[in-house]
């Protein structure tokens, strides 16, 4: 039911008062601009976007994360009202693009697809132009994927303990690839299956996961460590073996395929993560509103599907959970790659 208001009647000038009678209109108008000015987060929040918005992908088109952050774009797009388009921006580990965005206006225009990546970031890289734990706004949580252990159909390794009797007959021989240093799912968890099978693999960084894959079907590496989404379609085609998947249980998508307890390495439960970020000091009513915006796709969005297709699960939280989630996923892989003997370069 619409609003409806009485009109009020404005007392006439008294006579003898010194005070000119002020306009109606440039009273409320004053008390406006004096509310505005007393609330720049709302203010922002309420004219918020009012231009295209850019979500920047850390890795390389095709991969697991810029396939989230395309299909999210189109829920924003829908929801936002203005066209909300990606960049993908490569390199260092994520890092160029978090700089950028570290380094853009805190409006709510510029944005990322982000993961634990960033939270370990100083642990990785000695030159960082950014503070991830300072310079991001954890805005929305999207969803999760677990990682598995692939690798070429062609290489003669069958299960998980042919890989290892492969990599322990030739120390350094074999090679094992990742997206880019510090990619919590792939570069951490690849050296978290080193030093749990005490085998000795060459490390190989990539911009981007996919190249890597590339390269494994190719056989210039043995193997890769990476989320599902990044693999499955190979597995469909038959170009690729997954050998463990690091989830507490079997996938639905891979049901022959064991999990790394099951190959033996208890314990190993390992998961990409997505979530979106913005630059420090977002207005909290701008970060309330992407946060509604995402969980409105994920309830009922293209990206919920998406996710479902590719093995992974939407998951929501609020901006003070995933405010928490990050923080905590920093300390737990800081400390992973501190017992690899990474450190910062």
């Amino acid at each position: 039911m619409p609003l409806t208001t009485r009109p009020r009647t404005v007392p006439a000038e008294r006579p003898g008062d010194p005070r000119p009678a002020a306009p109606r209109r440039a009273v409320l108008a004053g008390l406006a601009g004096l509310a505005a000015s007393a609330l720049p987060g709302r203010a922002t929040a309420q004219a918020y976007p009012d231009r295209p918005v850019w979500i920047v992908v850390p890795y390389a088109a095709g991969g697991a994360v810029d396939i989230v952050g395309r299909t999210l774009a189109s829920d924003l797009a829908a929801g936002l009202g203005q066209p909300v388009n990606v960049e993908n921006r490569t390199g260092a580990g994520g890092n160029i693009a978090a700089a950028h965005v570290a380094k853009s206006k805190p409006d709510g225009h510029v944005l990322m697809i982000g993961g634990a990546a960033n939270s370990v970031a100083k642990q990785v890289f000695a030159n960082l132009q950014y503070d991830p734990d300072t310079d991001l706004t954890p805005i929305a949580m999207i969803g999760a994927a677990p990682s598995v252990l692939a690798v070429s159909s062609s290489l003669p390794a069958k299960d998980v303990a042919g890989l290892v009797a492969m990599a322990r007959a030739k120390p350094g021989a074999l090679a094992i690839g990742h997206g880019g240093a510090g990619t919590t799912s792939e570069h951490l968890a690849g050296e978290m299956f080193k030093a749990r099978a005490g085998i000795a693999m060459t490390s190989v960084a990539y911009k981007g996961v996919v190249p890597a894959i590339n390269d494994m079907i190719g056989g210039q590496i043995a193997a890769v460590m990476t989320n599902v989404v990044n693999v499955l379609p190979h597995v469909q085609s038959g170009r690729v073996r997954v050998l463990a998947v690091a989830s507490g249980q079997r996938l639905k998508s891979l049901p022959d395929v064991p999990t790394m307890a099951e190959a033996g390495f208890p314990d190993f439960e390992v998961a990409v993560w997505w979530g979106l970020l913005g630059p420090a000091n977002l207005p909290a009513a701008v970060v309330d509103r992407l946060n509604g915006e995402v969980s409105k796709a994920l309830a009922g969005g293209a990206i919920r599907d998406r996710l479902e297709a590719l093995s992974a699960r939407p998951w929501e939280m609020t901006p003070a959970q995933f405010k928490a989630f990050y923080a905590k996923e920093g300390a737990r892989w800081v400390e992973v790659a501190r017992k690899a003997g990474i450190t910062p370069q």
